[in-house]
């Protein structure tokens, strides 16, 4: 019987294959450092906590320093003497990989399945977990290679390029200057519900009105009107200026 030639070229599994747990402390690293966070137990474990309950992960800080034990001990992890958590070449590669899978899912459920942006990073992590290298590469022919998710985020593995001009926190950005949205955070369904309703999207235009230290509000306003968020949600929404529109060579000649 002739087998099907997908099947063949199926690429094969590696010998080691880490646990959903593993794998969502990866990931939750990647995303820390991709932050530029503090990688420390109390920002990781705090992390952790907004990830879906249905990943069943314990975020107590004994339970997450013995994780982090266990990922030392295999090699995926350091701590310093700082107590920073820091990859290995091993688990940078390995967190890589989870982060390209999740990313990937999240194209997936929203382009093709038609997910709601809210609802995406929490399919997405039910996905991850059983995505092989094979699957990968299909779904990322399907979704068409991009190089970000629905949220903005660069894909690991995917050529993407930083945009021209600097990238910037919400919470760094310029008062009365306006920016376009490069990316937010997935990971609270009710926090991305609201920034869908107000337009903070990638590539949305937003305007910084007040940057209110007092109150530690930053007041904005997107396509849709104006709203606010804390310092401490801004600070987690990346924007850039937008590029000066290109003079035509007929206006300086």
């Amino acid at each position: 019987m002739k087998q099907d030639s997908a099947t063949n070229d199926r690429k094969p599994e590696g010998a080691e294959r880490l646990s959903s747990a593993v794998e969502n402390y990866l990931l939750s690293l990647y995303i820390l450092k991709e932050e530029q966070e503090r990688t420390v137990l109390g920002q990781l474990a705090a992390y952790i906590r907004r990830l879906p309950a249905a990943e069943g992960l314990g975020t107590s800080l004994p339970t997450v320093l013995g994780m982090l034990r266990r990922m030392s001990r295999d090699g995926l992890i350091q701590i310093s003497a700082q107590k920073e958590i820091q990859f290995t070449q091993k688990g940078a590669k390995l967190a890589a990989t989870i982060a390209r899978r999740h990313r990937l899912a999240e194209r997936l459920v929203v382009d093709v399945l038609g997910v709601s942006l809210p609802d995406a990073d929490q399919e997405a992590h039910i996905l991850e977990h059983g995505i092989s290298p094979f699957l990968e590469e299909k779904i990322n022919e399907t979704v068409g290679n991009p190089t970000t998710c629905p949220f903005g985020k660069p894909i690991p593995g995917s050529g993407y390029k930083k945009p021209p001009g600097p990238v910037v926190p919400m919470n760094d950005a310029k008062f009365g200057v306006t920016y376009l949205v490069s990316s937010l955070p997935d990971e609270d369904p009710k926090l991305v519900e609201f920034l869908c309703e107000h337009r903070v999207l990638p590539d949305e235009e937003i305007e910084i009105l007040e940057i209110g230290d007092y109150r530690d509000v930053i007041t904005f306003r997107t396509p849709v009107g104006e709203t606010a968020l804390s310092f401490a949600t801004a600070s987690r929404i990346y924007l850039t200026q937008r590029p000066p529109e290109e003079v035509p060579q007929s206006a300086v000649e």
